[in-house]
């Protein structure tokens, strides 16, 4: 039987659900990634402590001008102690030709989970997704939405 399913939606699937390859064409997989592979805020506007120290705070202008130099600041309030630390946080666009734009890595000896830099959107409507990895919690996703003008990928 053959699957209608991109090869887009196969790298988004495999990036995203980090999980077991022959799960990505069964029915509903991106809502079972969602459910297992990842923790959201249940509420966003009253988010618990456990919340609170491990989800990304993105910051990133709601329309940009030029999408090649796209300004972004990712921070987590989260604790960089030797057993409990944040080991990495990725920057994904599905919009984009190239989905990933960045892997970041951390240690303890970073003192703190902060990244500041440029990425390249392509034009229209993008939702930039952050996702950092606790060493003892697993990982939290958050997202932002920005309209892109001109330029990018």
């Amino acid at each position: 039987m053959l699957c209608n399913h991109s090869r887009r939606d196969f790298l988004r699937y495999v990036m995203v659900g980090g999980v077991a390859v022959p799960l990505t064409f069964a029915p509903g997989f991106f809502q079972l990634a969602q459910a297992k592979a990842f923790n959201f805020a249940a509420d966003p506007n009253n988010l618990t402590d456990m919340e609170r120290i491990h989800l990304p705070k993105i910051t990133l202008p709601p329309v940009v001008e030029d999408g090649s130099q796209a300004p972004i600041q990712i921070e987590l309030d989260h604790p960089m102690d030797e057993d409990h630390y944040i080991k990495s946080i990725q920057i994904i666009s599905f919009n984009d030709p190239l989905q990933t734009k960045g892997n970041f890595y951390f240690s303890p000896l970073n003192g703190e989970a902060f990244i500041g830099t440029q990425i390249r959107l392509s034009g229209g409507e993008s939702t930039v997704w952050a996702i950092a990895e606790c060493n003892q919690h697993g990982r939290w996703a958050a997202s932002r939405d920005t309209k892109v003008a001109a330029g990018g990928c």
